[in-house]
């Protein structure tokens, strides 16, 4: 992990917001398609976001914090989904083939 990828003590940095966000897109729809309850769905999703937090060494209140500062500096947060999109739209790629 390089100097980058490490979360600032104010918000988290774009790169490392990017992976995050990856990996909550990429595990809200793997569990969506499970065949649960919508609130059992719910349930396995919240655990499973603590766990992708707890991974990247970050709090939920970081992650809220960051992309609430994100959010109101758009131009910055679209330089995040557009990563995002572009690594899930290969993702979606590599997942048919398979």
């Amino acid at each position: 992990m390089s100097c980058d990828d490490k979360p600032r003590k104010d918000y988290i940095n774009k790169k490392l917001m990017v992976q995050i966000l990856l990996d909550l897109h990429i595990s809200e729809e793997v569990i969506s398609e499970l065949p649960y309850e919508k609130d059992t769905l719910k349930t396995l999703f919240a655990i499973k976001e603590q766990e992708i937090f707890k991974n990247y060494k970050v709090t939920e209140e970081l992650y809220r914090s960051s992309y609430s500062h994100y959010f109101f500096n758009p131009e910055e947060l679209d330089d995040i989904y557009r990563v995002v999109i572009d690594s899930l739209s290969l993702y979606q790629q590599t997942r048919r083939n398979d």
